[in-house]
C-alpha cells in the first residue's frame, strides 16, 4: 500500500517538509556546495528512523535523466531539524510541510512511498541500470503533486523536471536497513 505526501501549510521545522533551508544534519555537507536543497522525506521503514533529504544540482539539466549521472542526490540523516541557512535551498522553491495523504483515485501526491513506481510512459526499462546495481524502488517524487490553487499554488515558481518523476532506490542491508539512496531515472 503506498504512503503518499502532499505539501501542506502550516510550514514544520521537522519531519517532512519541503524548501526553504535544509536540515541542520546536512548544512555543512559536500554536495551542498554545488546542489541546493529541495525536500526531506520523513523517516520510512526501510530507514530504521533516518530521514532522507533530496538535493538538486545548481545548473540541472533535464538532460540528466538516468542513473548513475543523475542531478539529483538523496542524503541519509539522522532526525534534523530545519536549520537557518536559507540560501541553501533551491530558489523559487516556498517552504511548506510534507504531510501524508489519504490513498484517493482523484488524489496525486508530490511523493509516493511504494514497492513500485508509478510511471508515467510505462517503460519499465529506464530502471534498468539502477536495477542492474542492485537497487530496489524506494520512493518517488511526482511533480503533477504540485498544488495548482489554494494557498499553495505558488510554492514552486517553475516545474524542475519537466513536469515529470523522479524515481528514487536502495539497496537494504542483511538487516534490511537502506542506508544510501540513490536517484534513478527522471520519467516526463
Amino acid at each position: 500500500m503506498p504512503v503518499l505526501f502532499t505539501p501542506s501549510l502550516p510550514d514544520r521545522a521537522d519531519g517532512g517538509r519541503l524548501g526553504g533551508a535544509p536540515p541542520v544534519a546536512i548544512e555543512a555537507h559536500p554536495l551542498l556546495a554545488t546542489h541546493r536543497y529541495l525536500l526531506t522525506v520523513p523517516a520510512a521503514p526501510w530507514a530504521l528512523g533516518y530521514e532522507v533529504s533530496v538535493v538538486l544540482r545548481n545548473g540541472f539539466d533535464i538532460g540528466d535523466i538516468q542513473y548513475p549521472d543523475m542531478a539529483m542526490r538523496a542524503l541519509v540523516h539522522p532526525p534534523s531539524p530545519r536549520g537557518e541557512r536559507a540560501e541553501l535551498g533551491w530558489p523559487g522553491l516556498r517552504s511548506a510541510a510534507l504531510s501524508e495523504m489519504p490513498d484517493e483515485e482523484d488524489s496525486i501526491a508530490l511523493v509516493q512511498f511504494g514497492d513500485e513506481p508509478v510511471l508515467i510512459q510505462d517503460e519499465p526499462s529506464y530502471a534498468d541500470a539502477v536495477r542492474a546495481d542492485g537497487h530496489q524502488f524506494l520512493f518517488q517524487v511526482n511533480e503533477e503533486g504540485w498544488p495548482v490553487e489554494g494557498e499553495l499554488k505558488d510554492v514552486v515558481e517553475e516545474y524542475l523536471w519537466g513536469y515529470g518523476s523522479v524515481y528514487f532506490y536502495g539497496t537494504r542491508g542483511s538487516d534490511g536497513i537502506v542506508r544510501e539512496v540513490v536517484a534513478g531515472f527522471i520519467d516526463f
